[in-house]
């Protein structure tokens, strides 16, 4: 059920928000590097803004000098409470700054429409989205019967440690969101501000780490055999999994024709320094995407099975193990949920059309919150590119668009009087 809200309140509230503080917020946090295991700084600078905006606001340790960024906006009571999480920790890190104006750890303004730098689009200006629609209600005076709560997490991107890489910049996949969501950061339901293109996305793909050892024999390029080294015999397994993806996505395939991905992500082998001696094993690395209700332990049988079914055929590869590394399951709520609906209505109301809805193979905390009884769904502005289209440029980089923000903004605004309420 959605609660009716007063339009002119909600303009009054709009006529608010101040365009130039929000370009200087979102430019501002930006300039603050913060790749996964680093996030601290740019979390103290949220929790710096929270207070602005007169939220209780708390800086959260997370571990390793890592921090949550959060902050409760107490209602009258009454009413229900809002969450809007957000990850501070960047897709890229300082050094691919050199990949051009989205890469780097500057905010730079482009036609006094864009800005530019790491982690403008993904997703530091969703944080400046939040605090600005708070922002703009309390200017306004509107009183709220529920809280609001901003949680700025640290962990968020899809990293996880394996064999020799640990330490913090290897833990993401949701650390500080599955902290915070069990030190206090709770809420009746939750929007998560990831670029989705101002589309409402209510499920998206889990994921399922896979790697696969085949062992080889480690010996001097004098005495070795074609057969037994690692990296030649590897090939049988690279070719059994692309025969076997296909088939895997097409029988996981939805009714609207949305299917996951399988990605062969690295091969690991021999020495490069050494080219004199043969590799003792060949490691394959894959990302298995399951579908929203599945969970990953079948994508894991099911690659595990196809292996074993090839070693029986191919007594070379006996010895070949299959492991799991990071497993995380997928997320849906029901489009008819109490919070699309109140998305649908506030959307409706501020941009005059319809919410686009739909399937995302991504992977965010929505996964975690909703786990957790708290109901999630992807709504943010970023998520176009400059030169047309949606997603992410891989050439431009990181770029947000400053009128959808304010768009957001407006849809935020309206959101947060119907699901906390009003109070007069």
């Amino acid at each position: 059920m959605v609660t009716a809200v007063d339009q002119n309140l909600v303009q009054k509230a709009v006529d608010q928000v101040d365009r130039d503080r929000l370009i200087k917020l979102v430019m501002d946090l930006v300039d603050i590097p913060s790749p996964t295991g680093y996030e601290g700084d740019c979390a103290k600078a949220v929790v710096e803004e929270l207070k602005r905006v007169n939220f209780d606001s708390t800086l959260q340790p997370v571990g390793d000098d890592r921090y949550n960024a959060l902050g409760r906006w107490q209602g009258q009571g009454g009413g229900k409470s809002l969450m809007f999480n957000g990850h501070l920790d960047t897709s890229f890190g300082p050094e691919q700054a050199h990949r051009g104006l989205g890469y780097q750890c500057k905010g730079t303004l482009v036609d006094d429409e864009w800005i530019y730098g790491m982690g403008s689009f993904n997703m530091k200006s969703a944080m400046a989205t939040y605090i600005l629609a708070c922002e703009a209600l309390q200017k306004a005076g509107v009183k709220l019967g529920g809280d609001v709560v901003i949680s700025g997490v640290a962990g968020e991107i899809e990293k996880a440690p394996v064999n020799d890489h640990e330490g913090p910049m290897y833990q993401g996949y949701g650390v500080g969101t599955k902290f915070a969501i069990t030190h206090g950061a709770i809420a009746d339901m939750c929007i998560l501000g990831e670029p989705t293109n101002l589309m409402a996305i209510n499920q998206h793909c889990g994921s399922c780490w896979v790697k696969i050892t085949v062992p080889g024999h480690l010996i001097h390029t004098a005495w070795s055999e074609v057969d037994k080294n690692a990296i030649n015999k590897s090939r049988k397994v690279l070719d059994e999994i692309h025969n076997w993806i296909p088939d895997y996505c097409k029988r996981n395939k939805l009714e609207d024709g949305f299917m996951p991905r399988v990605n062969v992500s690295a091969v690991e082998a021999g020495w490069s320094w050494r080219g004199a001696r043969t590799p003792d094993n060949c490691v394959i690395y894959m990302d298995v995407r399951t579908l929203p209700d599945k969970f990953p332990l079948e994508a894991y049988n099911e690659v595990r099975a196809m292996i074993d079914a090839l070693v029986a055929k191919n007594p070379e590869l006996e010895g070949t193990k299959v492991e799991t590394f990071m497993t995380t399951p997928g997320t849906s709520i029901p489009l008819d949920h109490e919070l699309m609906e109140n998305i649908k209505k506030a959307h409706k109301d501020q941009l005059g059309k319809e919410v686009e809805t739909g399937t995302e193979v991504w992977m965010s905390d929505a996964a975690h919150m909703n786990r957790y009884g708290i109901p999630t769904v992807n709504y943010g502005s970023a998520g176009r590119i400059r030169t047309g289209g949606g997603g992410f440029s891989t050439h431009q980089g990181e770029a947000v668009h400053i009128g959808d923000m304010l768009d957001m903004i407006k849809v935020y605004i309206q959101i947060i009087m119907q699901v906390c309420g009003v109070v007069k």
